[in-house]
């Protein structure tokens, strides 16, 4: 499946394994688009939650508006909103509506995720009021923490496991191409694994940055990043080689227990 490996640019180093945006790397809204539509008052802010069905078919699905406040004193509070609906071919429907009284200081994150009935993630949107990127890497530890949750809860039934989901946490513009690279061999392998990947980028020394890739938080694989286009293809090339070894070996180490 793969080609074989060379680089003279690239010092990896393997880690032992013990064992399982505005871009998350996953296509939202392609059939299901979620909406955040947001009015502005004089005392506050009205936010509502809308679903569009873009398909010629009916979509059952449930909705989870989260608001995230990080207020001036620091006091950060958090709210959901959960429902579940019927979309018809073609049909927009309101979902849910608050209002937010906000200060200049306040910070807040509004994020609508809507799952389909197994509880795979079909539309994301979001909105930050007076936001940072602290408040960008709280909305991407939110989905995947709800991500998380829901694998958890079909953890062992039949069909109903969430899969394909690669979640970006890079740093650097390097960071961000490599991320790109590593994305699009993943989609053209067709690996759609079960278990959560994500891709981390953390400052190192010397103004230089360390990629992890990482398998439900266990790290499978790590490089220093060069800022140069063939040695983030070759990483790119080598990552995705060394994923697909280990979510083989999960896949056959899962068959001998149930053989077993």
């Amino acid at each position: 499946m793969f080609r074989h490996f060379k680089s003279e640019f690239l010092l990896f180093t393997l880690m032992p394994i013990i064992f399982i945006g505005n871009s998350f790397g996953q296509t939202y809204n392609a059939e299901v688009e979620a909406k955040i539509e947001q009015k502005f008052n004089e005392d506050y802010i009205e936010i509502t939650g809308n679903a569009f069905n873009k398909t010629e078919m009916s979509q059952s699905l449930h909705f989870k508006l989260s608001i995230i406040k990080n207020d001036a004193g620091e006091n950060i509070s958090k709210s959901d909103q959960t429902g579940r609906l019927v979309l018809e071919p073609g049909e927009k429907q309101f979902l849910s509506q608050s209002q937010l009284n906000v200060s200049d200081k306040d910070r807040i994150i509004v994020l609508l995720l809507l799952y389909n009935s197994e509880d795979q993630l079909m539309g994301k949107d979001r909105i930050v009021i007076n936001g940072n990127e602290e408040d960008e890497m709280e909305e991407k530890n939110l989905v995947k923490r709800d991500l998380e949750t829901v694998d958890q809860k079909h953890e062992g039934e039949d069909g109903v496991i969430l899969r394909g989901i690669v979640i970006e946490e890079t740093k650097t513009k390097s960071g961000r191409d490599f991320f790109k690279m590593f994305y699009s061999q993943y989609n053209s392998y067709n690996i759609n694994g079960e278990q959560v990947v994500t891709v981390s980028e953390d400052f190192a020394l010397a103004n230089t940055t360390r990629i992890d890739i990482k398998v439900d938080n266990e790290v499978i694989f790590q490089f220093f990043v060069q800022p140069n286009n063939e040695f983030l293809k070759s990483a790119s090339t080598e990552s995705i080689k060394r994923l697909y070894s280990y979510l083989q070996r999960l896949k056959q180490n899962r068959n001998s227990i149930k053989q077993f």
